[in-house]
């Protein structure tokens, strides 16, 4: 029965580390849009059975990095404004509850670690490095996902990858990243406050604001 169960664990773990692989090959344009994903060549590729990489393919698919189609089997997705919209829509609504429960346990050590995180995610956007700036970027919500200390909240928020969404709204749109990036001294402000209701609303407003440029751009191409 242990063999069995670390059977199991050992798909997990590599399904997980396939799933981390293919975003980033979609992301920095190694599969384009449009592209097959096929199970068996993946296997291959990195010397594992099919159900790992199966396990990841599904993943991505609900995690609309993926695409099935009849006949065409598994694609990578074409990312539009619309697309970028619904995903805000549903990250705002976690992360505001995120910023209220926060705003209720933070102390002046998280507010520190917040600010030193925002410092570097600044300087990182003023050397363009847009890696580094997202990498931060995503630190700086999972710190204040930790603070609020909801479990089930944090597991939810890291399973839908929002760092990843990040990278597709800067490369889709026209954001200047140091403007990303100071964004969220307004929001440290707000949860600096410790009120729960300001915490709430500015962590609402920093992430549907997101939106607006990819809104109007979807008006404009149409």
């Amino acid at each position: 029965m242990t063999g069995k169960n670390e059977a199991v664990l050992g798909r997990i773990v590599l399904s997980d580390q396939i799933k981390e692989w293919l975003i980033k090959a979609i992301l920095n344009g190694e599969f384009k849009p449009g592209d097959r994903i096929v199970t068996s060549a993946l296997a291959k590729q990195w010397g594992v059975s099919q159900a790992p990489v199966r396990e990841a393919i599904r993943d991505l698919v609900l995690l609309g990095f993926l695409e099935n189609a009849p006949f065409r089997g598994t694609s990578v997705r074409s990312f539009t404004p619309e697309d970028l919209q619904e995903v805000y829509a549903v990250r705002a609504a976690l992360e505001s509850l995120s910023a209220r429960l926060a705003a209720e346990r933070m102390n002046d050590e998280d507010i520190q670690a917040l600010r030193m995180i925002l410092d570097e995610m600044i300087k990182a956007a003023q050397k363009h490095d847009e890696t580094e700036m997202v990498f931060l970027d995503n630190h700086f919500h999972e710190t204040v996902m930790k603070i609020a200390g909801n479990k089930i909240l944090y597991q939810l928020w890291k399973t839908l990858q929002f760092g990843y969404w990040t990278i597709v709204s800067a490369r889709i749109s026209s954001f200047d990243l140091e403007h990303l990036a100071k964004r969220h001294d307004a929001l440290l402000e707000a949860l600096k406050t410790r009120d729960p209701q300001k915490a709430a609303d500015a962590m609402r407003r920093h992430i549907e604001e997101l939106g607006k440029p990819l809104e109007m751009k979807e008006v404009k191409d149409g």
